[in-house]
């Protein structure tokens, strides 16, 4: 009976204490890990759509510059040079308002998982 106490009295750190101190800091460190692959992740989709915007700010600009567009559908590649995936498609219908059309534009990327969309109205000059 002596040596039970002898042991219980003694200070030191006993093995089940080190297997629930391991366990719990493994259950840290794997949240933490998903926690930071999932912030990776996130800012990559807002990298990609903040670039998608400025694409479609720029397509739309040019297409403004151009004038008056044909009534149509057109898609492609954004920038063939660029090695993005940024594709478009692009429509321009009529409107109800004589002499307006609608630009409507969407830049996709992601293998058209995701997308931002823009419209426009464009009068003849």
């Amino acid at each position: 009976m002596d040596t039970f106490r002898k042991y219980l009295s003694e200070s030191g750190i006993t093995l089940l204490e080190v297997m629930v101190a391991v366990a719990v800091a493994s259950i840290v460190l794997v949240s933490l890990i998903s926690l930071v692959s999932s912030a990776i992740t996130m800012e990559d989709n807002a990298r990609k759509l903040t670039e998608a915007t400025v694409v479609a700010d720029n397509m739309m600009k040019e297409i403004e510059r151009t004038g008056y567009p044909e009534v149509g559908y057109k898609e492609g590649l954004v920038d063939k040079d660029d090695s993005s995936d940024f594709t478009f498609k692009q429509t321009v219908i009529e409107s109800p308002i004589e002499d307006v059309r609608i630009v409507q534009l969407q830049v996709l990327w992601n293998k058209g998982k995701n997308s931002v969309d823009f419209a426009g109205y464009i009068a003849k000059r």
